[in-house]
């Protein structure tokens, strides 16, 4: 017990001191070869940023989770864990690189989904969700696939600003660091704390003025994939037992403001006759920028908000059903995304005043 304690907390800050010391170097490394976010018309930087954000996160939690031998002896019970995010990760490098297409993208993340299924790691229950319990081995299979593919793809549309997918993420790892704790699974809370120490490291960096980095798509893939999985496989855990409830409501805490939040935009997109992959100026991050947020002001209003949400969700699983729960989630969100489009409504509003006014003058 006291070993593992011990290992808790080394693990982490390996990670941590990793990130620091290696990250100047593969920034520069990252400038020579020209993986940088460069600037154009829908970014909100002046100057090249290099895209290592990601890499340096599993890079340096794989690292200190070698030297710590944590996951050597249990290698095979999150194996799944492992070889998806590397997927998603090489997968994100690429596409940060040469911008693959929505539709490759999509292929590999749907593989990777079904590749986790096969694994045994699965959507078995509805857990009382519209009256559902038990579902038929095809609705699991369809059930997990879509949740995965499309938290995936939520997490990644979350990465807007500085700090937010590295806070949002934080945010997740914490809660299910003390899921773990308490059902003394030793190897989850060690990887979920070891990434935690890494992104500490990379909001360092993140939230720099002279050596900002960005997460990129690579880092917002695999830990928006480890988040999901990892929230799947904690259920099963603590199903047919008495913490199923706190767990379910913690996990559905977790993962309900980034897929929320891309589920609107999509319909939005959707019903403006585009492509719900085109992308666009209106998840919640922008509209806070509407509201003439500097990112990291934007950023702590969200994660903010994201912990309301996280909390509210514990404990009105106690007090509700999973359904009822749910419900109050989706009507506090929409709420606060309604008044945030209504400003910039009534922004956009002003600016075409504006400029009638100006040409009417001229």
């Amino acid at each position: 017990m006291e070993k593992n304690y011990i290992t808790l907390i080394i693990s982490p800050l390996i990670a941590l001191i990793l990130v620091l010391v290696l990250t100047p170097f593969f920034r520069r490394i990252a400038f020579k070869i020209n993986f940088v976010d460069k600037p154009n018309y829908r970014k909100s930087h002046f100057t090249a940023i290099p895209l290592i954000g990601g890499f340096m996160v599993f890079l340096c939690a794989t690292i200190a989770l070698t030297i710590s031998k944590i996951v050597e002896p249990d290698f095979q019970q999150i194996s799944p864990l492992i070889i998806g995010s590397f997927i998603l990760l090489v997968m994100g490098i690429i596409d940060d690189k040469v911008n693959l297409k929505a539709s490759i993208k999509l292929i590999i993340q749907l593989g990777v989904a079904v590749f986790v299924y096969l694994s045994g790691i699965k959507i078995e229950s509805l857990f009382g969700i519209l009256g559902i319990n038990e579902i038929p081995e095809i609705f699991k299979f369809i059930l997990t696939v879509i949740i995965i593919t499309g938290t995936v793809n939520a997490f990644n549309l979350s990465d807007g600003i500085d700090g937010l997918a590295g806070g949002l993420a934080i945010i997740g790892f914490t809660s299910f660091s003390i899921i773990a704790l308490v059902h003394q699974q030793y190897l989850f809370a060690s990887l979920f704390l070891t990434i935690i120490g890494a992104l500490i490291g990379f909001l360092k960096y993140n939230l720099s003025k002279k050596h900002k980095i960005f997460m990129g798509d690579a880092g917002s893939l695999f830990l928006g994939y480890i988040l999901v999985v990892s929230g799947i496989m904690l259920i099963q855990e603590s199903t047919n037992t008495p913490d199923i409830t706190r767990t379910l409501s913690t996990v559905i805490g977790v993962l309900i403001l980034p897929v929320i939040d891309s589920i609107r935009v999509y319909r939005k997109r959707i019903q403006k006759g585009f492509s719900p992959f085109r992308a666009d100026k209106t998840h919640l991050h922008h509209l806070l920028i509407g509201l003439k947020l500097e990112h990291k002001k934007a950023t702590l209003v969200i994660v903010v908000t994201a912990i309301t949400l996280l909390l509210l969700s514990i404990f009105a699983g106690e007090y509700f059903s999973n359904t009822a729960t749910i419900i109050l989630l989706l009507f506090l969100f929409s709420i606060i995304s309604r008044f945030l489009s209504m400003n910039n409504e009534i922004n956009e509003w002003r600016k075409k005043i504006h400029e009638l006014e100006n040409d009417n003058r001229s």
